[in-house]
This record gives structure tokens, sequence and C-alpha cells, in this order.
């Protein structure tokens, strides 16, 4: 695993995040949105890091919650999740995009909705890769008892 590596990308979607969190304060709705796709982008990136040690190219982030569930096993939530929030998902993913090619301007509650949103996803896989990691550490040790009881 690269810890370094994931660090730098934990840190850099945090400051992603408060920085959408001071555009918003700021009344520059475009970049709040801008900046809150981004935090999100790279905390998923960093978690697909983390636990499957691959950096994938993409900026979709229905994408990279895809691989993210392969990565700590969570398939089913991931997927309902996607089901349930692909018309959000895609109006941030679309942020990435129109930053950059099409003038989109972007209202106050638009704004405040997906800064909100990209929170929420955060903090949803970041319980998934919690509960992923339990599990695992539970399993190691259940794996140990049995070698030391064999012996």
């Amino acid at each position: 695993m690269h810890y370094k590596e994931v660090e730098v990308l934990l840190n850099k979607s945090a400051e992603f995040i408060e920085l959408a969190e001071v555009a918003l304060a700021r009344k520059k709705y475009d970049s709040a949105v801008f900046l809150a796709e981004q935090g999100l982008q790279l905390y998923l990136k960093a978690l697909i890091v983390k636990y499957a040690n691959i950096k994938p190219k993409t900026h979709s982030l229905r994408e990279l919650l895809g691989f993210l569930a392969e990565a700590i096993e969570a398939q089913d939530k991931i997927s309902e999740f996607i089901k349930e929030s692909r018309k959000i998902l895609r109006e941030l993913e679309s942020a990435y995009i129109l930053a950059r090619y099409e003038p989109k301007v972007y209202e106050k509650d638009e704004a405040e909705e997906l800064v909100k949103f990209a929170k929420d996803v955060i903090k949803f896989v970041g319980v998934l890769a919690d509960e992923f990691e339990r599990r695992i550490s539970e399993e190691y040790d259940k794996k140990g008892e049995r070698e030391v009881h064999h012996d």
C-alpha cells in the first residue's frame, strides 16, 4: 500500500471540501460545486489506492464508487446507493466537465445541495471502509487464534 500517497490524497480531499464550504460562504457557487466534486473524487481515489492498490484514471464518481465497492466488498450497498443517487451523482460529475468547457451557473440551493451530498458520500463510504477494516481484522484475529490452537 502507498501510505504516503493515500495520506496526500486524503489531505487534498479534505482541503477541497473545506474550500467548497468557503466558496459557498462567499457566494462562489460554481467554484463550490467544482471543489466539492474534486474533494469527493480524491477521497474515493485515496480509498481505492488504500484497499485495492490501483490508481484508476477515470474521473467518473460512479465508476470510482464501483472500484471502491469491489475493493471493500460492499457491492450491494454501493450499487444500491448509486441507483438511489444516480441523478445527483450525475449532476456532481458534470461539474468536473462543465467547469472547464461549458458555462454553467449554479444557484445557491443547488450548490448547497451538491456540496452537502459530496460530504454525505464521503461519510457513507468512510463508514463502509471502516466496516471492511473491522471484518478483515476480525478474520485475521480468528485465523491467528486457529493457528495458535493447532500448535
